[in-house]
């Protein structure tokens, strides 16, 4: 089962804020992307996946994130862009999903998700 961890951000996600948030999680890692630039996924060297980042999702409708994520996204006014990064179920997955999600915080503003941290 993937460990997902979100990114909600308020400006839209541009190319350079994402390779930004990529090469915060590791330089040595592949880069694939599938689905016609719907998901990039993070290898090892074999190949093997380590994380899938899907395409950002806009939310227009306010008390929609908090609705969805609880009291982290309080106060958040829209528009808001969801991205979802998804760790495999390999060692160090988890901690590259929220380094990835909060470097994107951290360039673009909005708060991180993390399931470890709001049960």
């Amino acid at each position: 089962m993937t460990y997902d961890v979100v990114a909600l951000i308020r400006e839209p996600p541009d190319q350079r804020a994402v390779l930004d948030a990529l090469g915060a999680v590791g330089e040595e890692l592949l880069v694939d992307v599938l689905e016609h630039g719907g998901v990039i996924q993070l290898c090892d060297a074999e190949g093997g996946t380590l994380l899938s980042i899907e395409e950002p999702v806009l939310i227009q409708v306010r008390g929609e994130a908090e609705r969805l994520l609880g009291p982290v996204a309080a106060g958040l006014d829209p528009p808001l862009w969801w991205v979802e990064a998804r760790a495999a179920e390999r060692d160090g997955a988890r901690d590259r999903a929220r380094v990835f999600a909060g470097a994107l915080v951290a360039g673009l503003g909005g708060v991180v998700w993390d399931p470890e941290e709001h049960r």
